[in-house]
């Protein structure tokens, strides 16, 4: 299997990496300074010898087809989609890593549904430069699925491939559920931790209320798009971040903080259109896409 990896910050670059060490035929497709230290020095994960990888600006210049691209870019407001994926070869499937209820339907207007993969990552990555990832354990997890779950000849190849690469990566039925429960819980504490300026300690304690709220609205708007979601998704995802640590914070937190291009539209934004097409209420998410953006 020929795998490309699109983009090279914490989640691209660690199971790209692991994929190249576990003897996968990997490419690299980054820009600036990152391709510049992929072509030059190659590619570090935690405090171990760089890895020689083969890197290209475009996908038009990766010399030969690929079955599988990795999408593992930030979608921000200014995130060109087309541009991104010009060049993709007209049979590869596009994997997705986003924490987006909406980036899927982005990515199929582009490629189209038949060859859009949503999916899910849950992982502790810290991008500490260009073309070095940190890891120091935790969850390690990739589900994802074709558009419709149905079979396609390159799923199940493509997710053993990442467990040979030391993802716990599956195939599973309801994808878009399961891109909604991860949406509950990243959007919810990544626009309060920004707003608030706060790690996961206080929003799950003083502002638990309003982190509740927030879930709720992210629940109610997936169900009125048709998602299957578990009664007791919001319970449930509380109860995971009462297990998560103290200080944690969330990427777009960090990113709004440092002033980097960053998700809120996204994340935040996805939520208040999607809910806005069904006559959902999600003051709350409207609000918090005003003040912060």
């Amino acid at each position: 299997m020929r795998i490309a990896i699109l983009g090279t910050g914490a989640i691209g670059g660690w199971f790209g990496g692991r994929l190249v060490e576990a003897g996968h035929d990997v490419v690299f497709v980054a820009r600036g300074e990152t391709l510049a230290v992929l072509q030059d020095r190659g590619l570090v994960l935690n405090d171990a010898a760089p890895i020689p990888v083969r890197a290209y600006g475009t996908l038009a210049e990766v010399p030969r087809d690929v079955d599988v691209v990795l999408l593992a870019v930030k979608v921000t407001a200014e995130t060109d989609l087309a541009a991104l994926l010009d060049g993709l070869p007209p049979s590869a499937a596009v994997a997705l890593t986003q924490n987006s209820v909406e980036v899927p339907w982005l990515v199929a207007n582009v490629v189209g549904k038949e060859r859009t993969w949503p999916g899910v990552v849950r992982a502790y990555f810290h991008h500490i430069g260009p073309a070095q990832v940190e890891y120091h354990g935790g969850p390690m997890t990739y589900s994802f699925s074709p558009w419709d779950g149905s079979a396609d000849e390159r799923s199940e190849p493509f997710a053993a491939a990442l467990r040979e690469a030391g993802v716990e990566a599956s195939v599973i039925d309801d994808i878009f559920s399961d891109v909604w429960l991860k949406a509950m819980l990243v959007t919810s504490t990544g626009a309060l931790g920004a707003l608030t300026d706060q790690p996961m300690a206080q929003l799950r304690g003083r502002y638990r209320g309003s982190l509740e709220a927030l879930m709720r609205e992210t629940y109610e708007t997936a169900l009125a798009n048709g998602i299957d979601m578990p009664a007791t998704a919001v319970e449930d995802t509380l109860a995971f971040a009462d297990r998560m640590p103290a200080e944690a914070t969330s990427s777009m937190q960090r990113d709004l903080r440092d002033g980097r291009p960053n998700e809120l539209d996204a994340q935040v934004g996805a939520i208040c259109r999607m809910g806005e097409l069904h006559g959902v209420d999600t003051r709350l998410h409207d609000l918090m896409l005003e003040v912060l953006g």
